[in-house]
């Protein structure tokens, strides 16, 4: 008989397939928009004073606030007065703190990053007192529910007690306390000062009128 020899099936074969790419390990930055360029032209200019005439004042009320106040925290300029409806803003400063160049190109910094800065909310007198008047009043709400708790399960029942009229009475004294002194409380706005960087003076608060838009 004739033998017939097979394969060796024990061998499996080697099947070389591709390798998956490698994952690149460098992360790809997030591509941020680029910040929109602000439009200027320098109408007049003379030694300690410059106007700009900004488009941009005209018609975004914020960057309007956000560069006036900006420029204002710096602490060589003496004026500033800003005039939306003309699209412009006038800014006084001390001829022996700076040259005019310099000066000049700082403000045009600041004219083209106004947009990227934060810049604290304004408050009023009104809007604090009335927070800390709001703060006294759910406490003494917290206070009545901890003891109207407590009443139901030593006796079983809601019972009014001598603390829940003292709580009571002094959460009517305060709200009217409230009332009168936010009607005789001007409505006058604050704002906390800026470094010249922009940033927010860390240092003790120091509250600082914040005048109406002036007429340039």
């Amino acid at each position: 008989m004739t033998s017939i020899k097979r394969p060796n099936s024990d061998k499996s074969a080697i099947v070389k397939l591709p390798l998956a790419p490698k994952k690149t390990t460098k992360s790809v930055a997030n591509k941020t928009a680029p910040s929109q360029k602000i439009f200027y032209s320098i109408v007049h200019a003379i030694p300690g004073r410059i106007r700009f005439r900004i488009p941009l004042l005209a018609i975004d009320p914020e960057y309007a606030n956000k560069l006036k106040l900006v420029i204002e925290s710096d602490p060589r300029v003496t004026n500033v007065r800003a005039n939306p409806k003309a699209a412009s803003i006038a800014i006084n400063y001390k001829v022996s703190a700076i040259s005019d160049n310099q000066m000049r190109e700082h403000l045009v910094s600041l004219i083209q990053t106004a947009q990227n800065m934060a810049v604290p909310k304004e408050v009023t007198a009104k809007s604090i007192v009335g927070t800390i008047f709001d703060a006294l009043i759910n406490l003494i709400d917290s206070t009545r529910k901890i003891n109207q708790a407590r009443n139901v399960i030593v006796y079983r029942r809601f019972r009014t007690d001598i603390w829940e009229r003292i709580l009571s009475t002094s959460r009517s004294i305060i709200k009217r306390l409230k009332s009168a002194t936010m009607f005789i409380l001007p409505n006058k706005r604050w704002r906390l000062r800026l470094r010249g960087n922009g940033e927010v003076n860390s240092q003790p608060l120091q509250l600082q009128p914040a005048s109406e838009t002036d007429v340039v």
